[in-house]
């Protein structure tokens, strides 16, 4: 989803005016890039553009090298081992001068008794990649943002966030998933949190998993965001309402509140079941 958001993001992106022969070369950051799955996907549409892949973990930036070099990019991407929180990293990308910043990060909340081993470093709420994704945002200044967060991870406060470092969000896109190996591994932990939004009802688990394996769904959730062009206006002031509506609406009717989402943004929502996650794993994996 995070893609279908950095697609959407691209015309913010791009320099206001610019027709597509004489479009100017976009520069994209992609912050916890992992494979460099969404910043690669978007070097095939911006057939001039640059990309530069950042994650904390040793082996993404070699991962994301041979997956530029399988789709013949290696010379507009390049990866490097970057930590977020860095004061190198925000040098880095003040001299990358990014127009477009994308971050689909590990956002399950974490106990303080332990990370979790692949969902590490997003913190006790969820957001601790995404509030720094968006610090670095309020310093380089992109044109565009495409940020994933979920339910479970203080939603409202990721756009209000943005919100106050001048981000506008321009369209949602959602997903009603079950929970996963990382989600469900900190069940208790995640029903104790007032900013986690979850559904466990008999309707809701019957969509998600007709095999019986749901004990709780959640809402996967990105969003493409604009510089504002004014810090106060009555649509920007809404949008983190109105995700906190969508969430604190789902976690009391579960799938019955998501038929039609009352937003002032385009918003589209799909629902993704133990069968989609199969034929995922499948055409990923083989």
């Amino acid at each position: 989803m995070c893609m279908v958001a950095a697609e959407a993001a691209l015309s913010h992106a791009r320099q206001p005016g610019m027709t597509a022969p004489g479009r100017e070369p976009l520069r994209i950051a992609e912050l916890t890039s992992g494979s460099g799955l969404i910043g690669l996907h978007l070097l095939r549409i911006e057939r001039n553009s640059t990309l530069l892949g950042l994650d904390l973990d040793p082996s993404a930036a070699k991962v994301g090298a041979n997956n530029a070099e399988t789709l013949a990019l290696t010379r507009r991407a390049r990866f490097t081992r970057a930590d977020l929180k860095s004061r190198n990293t925000e040098n880095l990308l003040v001299r990358e001068k990014a127009q477009l910043i994308v971050c689909n990060p590990p956002y399950v909340p974490e106990p303080l008794s332990g990370n979790l081993p692949v969902e590490a470093g997003a913190g006790p709420d969820g957001t601790a990649h995404l509030m720094r994704a968006i610090e670095l945002a309020r310093i380089v200044r992109p044109r565009a943002l495409a940020l994933s967060w979920c339910s479970l991870s203080n939603p409202e406060q990721v756009v209000k966030e943005a919100e106050k470092s001048g981000y506008r969000l321009n369209s949602l896109f959602v997903a009603l998933i079950a929970d996963g190996e990382y989600s469900g591994a900190v069940s208790g932990y995640l029903r104790s949190l007032r900013s986690a939004f979850l559904n466990d009802s008999l309707e809701t688990l019957a969509a998600i998993a007709p095999d019986g394996s749901a004990s709780f769904g959640y809402l996967l959730m990105s969003g493409e965001f604009s510089r504002m062009s004014s810090r106060r206006g009555r649509r920007e002031a809404a949008a983190s309402e109105q995700i906190r509506t969508i969430c604190s609406r789902f976690a009391r009717r579960g799938l019955a509140s998501l038929d039609s989402l009352q937003t002032s943004f385009p918003s589209r929502v799909w629902l993704m079941d133990r069968w989609d996650e199969v034929r995922l794993r499948a055409f990923l994996h083989g």
